[in-house]
C-alpha cells in the first residue's frame, strides 16, 4: 500500500475501515488474518480484525502500520493499547478493534473462539487482490 494522504476513509463506514485494516495488515505478512463482523452481538464495536505476528518486533510493526497508513486516509484510532510487551497490541477505531497478537498471546487467549461462530467474514477477496499485488511486484522486479 503506497503511503498517500487521501481521505478516502474519513466517513466511511466500519465495513470499509475493517476491510481496509486486512489489506494493510496482509501487505505486511500479518499471518492469519481474520475478520469478525459483530455488529449487534456485542456493545463493544461492530468489528474485530486478528492477526498474529511472527515476533514481538513485527506485532509492533503490524500496529504500527495499520495506524500510519489509515491515518493517513483519514482515520486514527480512539486509543492504542499494549505496546509494553508487544505481546497484544489492541488498536481502537470504536466502530473497529483491530487485534495484533503474537503466537503465543494469540493461543493463550484464543479469542477468535470466543466470538460468535457466524461472526466471520470472507476475506478472500482481499488476500487475492494481495496475492495479485505481490505477483505483479515479482514480474517487474
Amino acid at each position: 500500500m503506497e503511503n498517500i494522504k487521501t481521505q478516502d476513509l474519513k466517513g466511511c463506514g466500519a465495513d470499509a475501515l475493517a476491510r481496509a485494516a486486512c489489506s494493510v495488515l496482509l501487505e505486511k505478512k500479518a499471518l492469519n488474518v481474520k475478520l469478525f463482523n459483530v455488529e449487534g452481538k456485542t456493545s463493544v464495536t461492530d468489528y474485530y480484525v486478528n492477526c498474529t505476528g511472527r515476533s514481538s518486533t513485527q506485532v509492533a510493526a503490524l500496529a504500527d502500520y495499520v495506524t500510519e497508513l489509515l491515518g493517513d486516509r483519514g482515520r486514527d484510532p480512539l486509543r492504542v493499547e499494549g505496546r509494553a510487551g508487544n505481546a497484544w497490541i489492541l488498536v481502537d477505531y470504536g466502530d473497529v478493534i483491530v487485534n495484533v497478537f503474537d503466537r503465543e498471546s494469540r493461543d493463550f487467549y484464543n479469542f477468535d473462539r470466543h466470538l460468535p461462530e457466524d461472526s466471520e467474514v470472507d476475506i478472500s477477496d482481499i488476500i487475492s487482490e494481495i496475492d495479485k499485488k505481490f505477483e505483479l511486484n515479482k514480474t517487474e522486479d
